[in-house]
């Protein structure tokens, strides 16, 4: 790896953020990188200049306050790196199964496009994919669950949520049959992550209606 290039894990100490964001960037297209087999790779210059752009756009909030905000939709998708503490990103791979099994899990909340095809957006869900949220104390239950492999280019994306903000994110969740999807604006956050045009329109529509 040239002396240029630095690591994923390297850029998310550069530039204070998870190497799980640190990917999502890249898949995004919001860093360039450069793909090694399973590793990635993204230019120095690049990490300094967003990182300069980072500190000019105001520091993270804590978690609590992240689900203040999304409770009352007051979310700014422009700036979605202020929301990243509203859960500890795992990836995983699992069987179909294993995710439907999941999904419909007491606690379990589902977002993504999953959650955005419920609410209303005409998106595709892709098999495979999925974004949940789920309290700290389930996802430490998840080997008990389900057989999950953690792989950080996974197409599953579980979001844990401190134990002692965990309550009022459930008292905010959309219950249905079988399912609890997450509320509007935490939906918007991920989808705002997304490499999809589409998926980013279906975010803001998501906070217009909720507004």
């Amino acid at each position: 790896m040239g002396s240029d290039l630095v690591s994923l894990a390297d850029a998310s100490v550069l530039l204070g953020v998870s190497s799980e964001r640190v990917r999502q960037l890249v898949v995004a297209g919001d860093l360039p990188g450069v793909r090694f087999g399973n590793a990635w790779a993204v230019p120095r210059d690049s990490v300094d200049a967003r990182r300069q752009v980072s500190n000019r756009r105001g520091r993270p909030l804590s978690a609590r306050r992240v689900w203040e905000q999304i409770a009352v939709g007051d979310v700014d998708l422009s700036n979605v790196s202020r929301y990243r503490n509203r859960g500890e990103v795992h990836r995983y791979e699992m069987s179909a199964a294993d995710l439907d099994y999941l999904a419909g899990h007491d606690g379990v909340l589902v977002s993504g496009v999953a959650a955005a095809v419920e609410f209303g957006e005409l998106l595709q869900p892709l098999g495979g994919e999925a974004d949940l949220y789920v309290s700290a104390e389930i996802h430490e239950q998840l080997s008990s669950l389900i057989a999950a492999v953690p792989d950080q280019l996974g197409a599953v994306a579980i979001r844990s949520v401190p134990a002692d903000v965990w309550a009022g994110v459930i008292a905010e969740a959309k219950s249905e049959v079988g399912r609890m999807y997450a509320p509007r604006a935490a939906v918007a956050l991920d989808l705002m992550e997304s490499g999809d045009p589409r998926h980013w329109v279906a975010a803001e529509n998501l906070i217009e209606v909720r507004g």
